[in-house]
C-alpha cells in the first residue's frame, strides 16, 4: 500500500500533462472547422478544439478517479499479527508504527479500523487497479483516434500531423508510422491484463490472509510504471509536436453533404434536402450550391458553419 501511495502521484501527473497538452491544442485549433464523424461516416461540422478538449476533459476526470483511491491506501493492516488480533505485538505498536510511518512518507498513515479486514481483502488495491483500468480504456480509445486522425499522408484522413520518431519502413522510404501512440496502445493492453490477473488475485484470499499480495503488488506496481511512462513518453515525443492539417481539414468539410444539415432553420427542410442531393450527386459542395443558388452568401454560410461547429448554434 506504502508503495503504491508513492507511485500513485507520477501516475496522476502523467495523465494531468497529457490532459494539458490536449487542452493546448483544444484552445489552439478552436476555430479550426472540420467534419465530425459517428458511425465513421460523415456527419455534422465541430472542431478540432471540440474534438481534442472533449480528450482532455476525459483524462482529467480519470485522474480525479486515480486520486480518489488515495485515501484508502492510507489505512494499512500492519500489526494486525497473523489474524487481524495483534497478537504478540507490543503494547501501542500499532499506533506508533502508524505514526512514524506518517512521518517518513508524509501521509496520513493510519490503522485500519477492522485490521482482519485489511489482511483478509485486497479492496483498495483493487480500487486502484480498477481505476487504472478505466484510465487504460480511454487511453486506447484516444490513441486509436490519433492513429486514424494522422493516417495517410494521402490516401488516410491526414487532419493531423505527427513529428517522425524512427524510420517507417525498411523498404518505404520515407514512411512516418505513429509508433508513440502505437506503443501506448500496447502498454494499455498490458496494463488491461494486469488489472485481470490482480482481480483474479484479490479473489483468491481465503479466510484470514491473502497470500496473493506479493504477485498482486507486483502486477500492479507494473502496470502503474508502464503507463506513466508510456503517457509521459506519447505526450513528450508525440502530442507537443502535433499539428494540424487545416486545410485538409476544410477540404473534408467543404466536400461534405451533411453541412445541407444546417441550412434547415434558413431556407427549410425542403430547400435543404434539394441541396443536399444534389451535391450528393454532382459532387459540387454544399457551400458553393448554396452560394450559386442565391440562397445565402458564401460569407454567411461559412459564418454559420463556425457557429454551428464552435457553438452548437444555427
Amino acid at each position: 500500500r506504502l508503495t503504491a501511495l508513492a507511485k500513485l502521484p507520477q501516475l496522476v501527473a502523467a495523465i494531468k500533462g497529457m490532459a494539458t497538452e490536449f487542452a493546448r491544442i483544444g484552445e489552439q485549433e478552436i476555430d479550426t472547422v472540420k467534419s465530425a464523424r459517428t458511425h465513421l461516416q460523415d456527419a455534422v461540422p465541430t472542431t478540432i478544439g471540440r474534438e481534442f478538449n472533449a480528450y482532455a476533459w476525459i483524462l482529467n476526470r480519470c485522474a480525479r478517479n486515480l486520486e480518489q483511491c488515495h485515501n484508502p491506501l492510507c489505512e494499512i493492516g500492519l500489526g494486525g499479527s497473523a489474524a487481524g488480533t495483534g497478537l504478540n505485538t507490543s503494547p501501542g505498536y500499532i499506533d506508533n508504527v502508524a505514526a512514524e510511518l506518517a512521518k517518513l512518507t508524509g501521509e496520513a498513515i493510519r490503522p485500519a479500523t477492522d485490521l482482519a479486514a485489511q489482511m483478509q481483502s485486497m479492496h483498495d488495491l483493487q480500487q486502484l487497479s480498477g481505476a487504472i483500468r478505466g484510465v487504460t480504456l480511454e487511453l486506447t480509445r484516444i490513441a486509436n483516434d490519433m492513429r486514424l486522425l494522422a493516417s495517410g499522408p494521402r490516401t488516410g484522413l491526414g487532419e493531423i500531423q505527427l513529428p517522425a520518431v524512427q524510420p517507417g519502413s525498411s523498404i518505404m522510404p520515407g514512411k512516418v508510422n505513429p509508433v508513440m501512440f502505437e506503443m501506448l496502445n500496447q502498454v494499455c493492453y498490458q496494463v488491461i491484463g494486469q488489472d485481470a490477473a490482480i482481480a483474479t488475485m484479490t479473489q483468491a484470499g481465503q479466510l484470514e490472509l491473502n497470500v496473493m499480495m506479493p504477485a498482486l503488488g507486483s502486477a500492479l506496481f507494473d502496470a502503474m510504471e508502464w503507463l506513466t511512462n508510456a503517457v509521459n513518453a506519447a505526450t513528450e515525443r508525440n502530442l507537443k509536436g502535433l499539428s494540424v492539417d487545416r486545410e485538409r481539414c476544410k477540404a473534408f468539410l467543404n466536400s461534405s453533404v451533411g453541412l445541407a444539415t444546417l441550412l434547415n432553420t434558413h431556407i427549410g427542410y425542403a430547400a435543404a434536402a434539394e441541396v443536399a442531393k444534389e451535391s450528393e450527386k454532382s459532387g459540387e459542395p454544399v457551400c458553393d450550391i448554396v452560394a450559386r443558388r442565391g440562397l445565402m452568401a458564401a460569407d454567411a454560410f461559412d459564418s454559420l458553419v463556425l457557429k454551428a461547429a464552435r457553438d452548437g448554434v444555427i
